[in-house]
């Protein structure tokens, strides 16, 4: 297959992909960071307001998060969006009324939607960020995911939309065998992931920013504190696997890799046809309009 990524905005991300029958767009939201709680979820409650104040001071004319992520699916739904790809972070604690405030905006764009969290999507700050956390927050991700928070795929104008969830910064051998047979599929495929795979260019902006590489199979970069601060161990052969599978030219069917997690935006290049789109945070009216376009 043979894709060609044309330069744009950072907002923008436009593909050129041979054969594509029909023009489709898709609109890419991560890190919305909505701090929303009531009753159902009562130890939340002091988090609520530490967190809506500490986003609430960095979103643009200090609007409420959820505000600027109903903005941004009614652009979409303006737009006549074909799709939407949710990457994670999009609540920033996973209290039934946070995912209710997305469950309705999905509702209400009703459009194909993929959905993959991110690394506060299933963890109160009240408890460990372990497995056993995120095992016990998953199910409710249950309805957003069609069952499947760990991954997933959904076919959209012959283009396969592939979910994986990577937001403790490794991926499973089962994961990894999902997205290998996903990739054979004979679609176009996007990738959509909450944290971006390190990549030598996309590092610098990272480490500058974060003062650490919190990107996926960062081979460089770590210290015994960082690790400490994000929860990091090293690369897991499978998460290794998972990376070296990605940058290798092997997967032509890969048109872009989609994420969020760092803060800001950036594309790079993983290799020829297949770019990484890191995009901006919804928190503060970051949006990415995914334009798909036949070649020719």
């Amino acid at each position: 297959m043979h894709f060609e990524h044309i330069p744009g905005d950072d907002d923008v991300a436009t593909i050129e992909i041979d054969g594509l029958e029909q023009d489709l767009m898709i609109l890419h939201v991560t890190d919305s960071h909505m701090a929303e709680a009531d009753g159902r979820d009562p130890e939340a409650g002091e988090a609520v307001a530490r967190f809506q104040k500490l986003f609430q001071e960095r979103t643009p004319g200090g609007v409420p998060t959820w505000d600027l992520f109903q903005r941004a699916l009614a652009m979409g739904a303006e737009r006549g969006v074909d799709a939407l790809a949710l990457t994670g972070d999009i609540v920033h604690f996973p209290a039934h009324a946070a995912l209710e405030i997305i469950q309705v905006g999905v509702d209400r764009l009703d459009v194909p939607t993929v959905y993959t969290p991110g690394n506060h999507d299933w963890h109160f700050p009240h408890l460990d960020w372990n497995e056993e956390t995120r095992s016990q927050f998953y199910p409710r991700f249950d309805k957003l995911t069609e069952g499947s928070p760990a991954y997933g795929s959904k076919d959209v104008g012959g283009v396969r939309l592939i979910t994986i969830d990577n937001s403790t910064y490794q991926v499973s051998a089962e994961q990894v065998d999902f997205l290998r047979e996903e990739l054979d599929c004979g679609l176009p495929c996007l990738l959509f992931i909450h944290i971006p795979i390190w990549n030598k260019s996309l590092a610098p902006a990272v480490v500058e920013k974060w003062r650490a590489p919190i990107m996926m199979a960062a081979p460089t970069g770590w210290t015994d504190e960082t690790k400490e601060k994000w929860k990091v161990g090293e690369a897991t052969q499978s998460t290794q696997t998972c990376h070296d599978l990605l940058t290798s030219k092997a997967t032509s069917a890969l048109a872009g890799i989609f994420c969020g997690h760092v803060h800001f935006a950036h594309t790079d290049e993983i290799h020829k046809g297949c770019q990484q789109y890191v995009t901006a945070p919804g928190f503060e009216g970051g949006h990415r309009w995914i334009e798909l376009t036949g070649a020719g």
